[in-house]
């Protein structure tokens, strides 16, 4: 059968929980209330799930356990620098893959569109997964164009109504601006960090705890460009040869604090594996953070062909076995077997993960704004 759940309102951030956290050394880091929110759910990316050992979920008998704050790892199995050429290389390759998946993005009609919301000032979507936010360098198919050519809308092209992006595989709540002043006010609330999104996802295994803070820093990858890896001195140390000239700043650049907070919805199974159903807030608002994030804690999301088993980044967040017990340690994180598993069972799915809901604390705009949600049933 169908998990039905009935999404809910997060109208307050609770840090509690089974917290792990890692920051970069001296050594590194020298060397180196009036808002909105939109909620929404995705009917058309079905699961079929059934209640396993389903645990319900209360504020009052929340499982609090704080651990320590865990240092960046110095290991004996040394990271081996690349070259910037072997860099270069594989970046190169890995983008051609990915170019090659942006040109099978869906072409949406305007009663296609989902929309949530809409005013003068502001548009809100639910994205389905399978589409681009924009177009990218090539002219591929995109919701942004879709969005602009079924609206009127007061600016030029539909790349200026773009304030945030959804990636090519993630649902959900997409805001699209209609004015200058709106994009102004909601970029200056996407930069300031003051807009709240709520995520949905199913990941591997049974998540021990009720709640929690996964607090890891990121960085870029070099090994598998260009995707991201929980930072180590150790693979700090590996880029102090290179230069940004031959492999690009982004590489090059400092590890970012990113900061995930997770929350049990149910424990359930699927197709007779252990998964879990969580949201998930990015506090900290990194490329590709929940996903990393999520690997390295041991429960990678379900349908997740980069992060998850075998995927195209490193496994496990790029950690060690050594690493993973200082810095994310979990004795219930899902077994390599586990993870096969589900992979296979889910190899022909969309990651399983849906951006519902989104808020703004502020926005300056020329009138009152006042708080709204749309809060229908979520499945998979």
């Amino acid at each position: 059968m169908n998990i039905r759940i009935s999404a809910t309102i997060i109208s307050s951030l609770l840090i509690a929980g089974d917290a792990f956290t890692a920051t970069p050394s001296s050594a590194t880091t020298a060397s180196r209330a009036n808002g909105r929110l939109f909620s929404t759910t995705n009917p058309d990316q079905a699961v079929e799930t059934k209640v396993g050992t389903a645990e319900e979920v209360r504020t009052s008998d929340m499982d609090l356990d704080i651990a320590d704050i865990f240092p960046m790892a110095e290991t004996k199995q040394k990271a081996v620098p690349l070259t910037a050429e072997e860099i270069n290389t594989r970046r190169h390759q890995q983008l051609e893959k990915m170019r090659e998946i942006d040109q099978t993005s869906k072409q949406l009609q305007k009663e296609d569109l989902q929309i949530v919301h809409e005013d003068e000032d502001m548009v809100v979507v639910d994205k389905p997964s399978g589409v681009l936010t924009v177009a990218g360098k090539q002219p591929n198919a995109n919701i942004a164009q879709s969005v602009f050519d079924a609206l009127e809308v007061d600016l030029p092209t539909a790349d200026h109504m773009v304030v945030h992006r959804l990636g090519f595989d993630t649902s959900g709540m997409l805001v699209f601006a209609k004015n200058k002043a709106a994009v102004r006010g909601m970029n200056t609330n996407f930069r300031t960090r003051k807009v709240k999104r709520v995520y949905e996802a199913l990941v591997t295994g049974h998540i021990a705890k009720n709640e929690g803070l996964i607090s890891l820093p990121i960085m870029r990858d070099y090994e598998f460009p260009p995707y991201v890896r929980i930072s180590t001195d150790d693979h700090q140390r590996a880029l102090l040869d290179l230069d940004p000239e031959d492999v690009g700043k982004k590489i090059l650049e400092m590890p970012k604090a990113s900061i995930t907070k997770y929350k049990v919805v149910s424990r359930e199974e699927f197709k007779g594996h252990p998964v879990t159903r969580v949201t998930l807030q990015s506090i900290s608002g990194r490329y590709h953070q929940l996903n990393v994030h999520m690997a390295a804690f041991g429960h990678p999301i379900v349908g997740d062909k980069v992060y998850g088993f075998n995927g195209e980044a490193a496994p496990n967040g790029g950690l060690t076995n050594k690493e993973l017990e200082e810095l994310a340690p979990n004795p219930n994180r899902a077994s390599e077997e586990l993870k096969a598993a589900v992979a296979e069972a889910s190899k022909d799915m969309h990651p399983c993960v849906h951006a519902k809901q989104i808020g703004f604390r502020h926005l300056p705009f020329p009138r009152n704004m006042s708080n709204s949600a749309l809060t229908p049933h979520f499945r998979y």
